[in-house]
């Protein structure tokens, strides 16, 4: 994949965002993550930085 077809990286501040997040080397870590926390994945963004390029968005189950 060239650079031009590359999608463009998502900004994510952790300073600002109060979610529950975790950073992770691929998509499917984050999935991991979820599992190992016993939370709910709500999102994923690719922030394009190495060497932990994804954010996992995180929330509790409704009870």
């Amino acid at each position: 994949m060239t650079e031009e077809n590359q999608p463009e990286a998502e900004k994510f501040d952790p300073a600002t965002d109060n979610s529950d997040w975790s950073a992770a080397a691929t998509e499917l870590a984050c999935f991991a993550l979820a599992r190992s926390k016993g939370k709910r994945l709500v999102k994923i963004i690719n922030t394009g930085n190495e060497p932990l390029p994804f954010i996992c968005i995180f929330e509790d189950y409704p009870e």
